[in-house]
């Protein structure tokens, strides 16, 4: 099978900044370029139609001189205004051959003002022919009018295609940082959504193992390293629970071969101590009573880890039912008032207003009872009061039961639901198997409640879980 290439996470940044820096620098070089050639119109109108423009008005202004002039000499027959007429000739002729030198593609146009030319003046002209203008002079004036006319009009040609590549790169910056933007934010957003998203996966798996809970495989939603890490969490998920299922089908036959010896075990110390064979003194008695106490304590623990290894190879069965809340912990604390007088603790119900029902199974939730007023009996000092309580809570029954026992630390209440766990400081002291709370927590959780506790250390603790008063259905 061949290797399926991977997008690592560095590669998505790369190609989301590198996709970025080309858009920008695209952007840029395209501006760039376009104020170059808007700079290089803008001096072309500069070098060539503005001083164009300057050059042929300041040879217009020479020719008109020269024919106002011209109409002065021929009214006022004045030889000074010949002078006039010959120094602007000259002046024109000057700024025709600048003009010529800088602007020499218009050497075709104004060929006619190269030429020699010749005036003549009669001061004795008759009064229409004196203020007829001179057939040269007009001629050259109209040639350069045509001419200024033209390089206006193609000044404001040039001025227009400027105008219009400036509003075209204002655009086109416009666009390219909107893109930019587009890309930069929706990028962002794209990959921390990616991002998260498998981070929630495992985050939640993870959680869930926290907890104590058969382990679940979590959804793989990326090729990235996040991807690998959902693969590998998985497999230890997988792992842990061919372990646990290996562990519990181990404990459900080991429960199974003790219990018939244990049996037999327990119908011996019986008839034993029933005198069948023979009569028992009194400290065959005491000893007899120990074997029988063991002897059922033995069996309550094969009980509750036969309970624990039905409950995870399966769901758990319910017989939902409407249940009078009082009767359920009324005989809860019946079941379990011998071993609180055993041991000298007062269990005390506190009075529940009206008469409450809930939607439960009753049998399920009279050992979640058991369990958690048993932890209390045990954990309690001799002569203190274990208190039961229960109310309603909106559409939740919620049910509490308080010690005066040594409390729990906040460190350790986040494990003590867990399976087999029990507290360090009370391992060596107090007997159990760490399974009465994980049972408690599997069947509460199966009503669609929770179960939680309310403890600190030297100030006792308050187990209380909750389940719907009615049928949420």
């Amino acid at each position: 099978m061949p290797h399926r290439r991977r997008l690592t996470i560095a590669t998505k940044l790369l190609v989301w900044s590198g996709t970025l820096i080309i858009v920008f620098f695209a952007t840029t070089a395209f501006l760039f370029k376009q104020v170059r050639n808007d700079a290089e119109v803008s001096s072309r109108i500069v070098a060539v139609n503005h001083d164009l423009d300057s050059a042929i008005q300041r040879m217009l202004e020479r020719l008109y001189a020269v024919q106002d002039n011209i109409r002065r000499y021929k009214v006022l027959g004045n030889e000074e205004v010949v002078s006039f007429i010959v120094e602007d000739l000259d002046r024109f002729g000057e700024i025709l051959k600048a003009t010529l030198k800088k602007h020499p593609s218009y050497r075709y146009d104004w060929q006619d003002l190269t030429k020699e030319y010749e005036l003549t003046i009669d001061p004795e002209d008759s009064p229409r022919e004196t203020l007829a203008p001179d057939t040269t002079i007009k001629d050259w004036t109209d040639i350069l009018e045509q001419s200024l006319l033209e390089n206006q009009a193609d000044m404001e040609l040039s001025l227009t295609h400027l105008h219009e590549a400036g509003e075209t790169a204002s655009n086109w910056g416009l666009y390219g940082l909107i893109l930019c933007l587009a890309m930069g934010v929706g990028g962002s957003l794209a990959l921390a959504y990616s991002l998260n998203r498998s981070l929630k996966e495992i985050r939640s798996g993870i959680r869930e193992l926290g907890t104590g809970s058969t382990p679940r495989d979590v959804r793989v939603l990326s090729g990235d390293e996040l991807g690998e890490l959902a693969q590998a969490f998985n497999r230890m998920a997988g792992r842990l629970r061919r372990e646990e299922q290996m562990r519990a089908d181990f404990i459900a036959m080991l429960s199974h071969e003790i219990r018939t010896p244990l049996t037999s075990i327990r119908e011996s110390v019986d008839l034993i101590g029933s005198g069948a064979f023979g009569e028992v003194n009194e400290k065959q008695e005491r000893f007899l009573s120990i074997a029988e106490k063991e002897s059922v304590r033995l069996s309550d623990l094969l009980t509750r880890l036969m309970t624990v290894s039905r409950m995870e190879s399966k769901s758990l069965d319910l017989n939902l039912e409407e249940v009078e809340c009082v009767r359920l912990v009324d005989s809860a604390l019946e079941r379990i008032a011998p071993a609180a007088q055993a041991k000298g603790i007062t269990l005390n119900a506190e009075p529940i207003e009206g008469t409450p029902t809930c939607q439960c199974d009753s049998g399920h939730i009279r050992q979640v009872l058991l369990n958690l007023v048993g932890n209390a009996i045990k954990f309690s000092p001799e002569g203190s009061t274990v208190s039961v309580a229960a109310k309603v809570d909106g559409d939740r029954m919620i049910f509490s039961v308080t010690d005066n026992g040594p409390g729990i630390s906040e460190d350790e209440q986040g494990r003590i639901f867990q399976k087999y766990y029990r507290d360090p400081s009370v391992r060596e002291s107090v007997d159990g198997a760490g399974l009465g709370l994980a049972i408690a927590r599997r069947i509460v959780q199966g009503h669609g409640g929770e179960i939680q506790v309310a403890s600190s250390p030297g100030q006792g603790a308050t187990f209380s879980f909750s389940i719907p008063a009615k049928d949420e259905q």
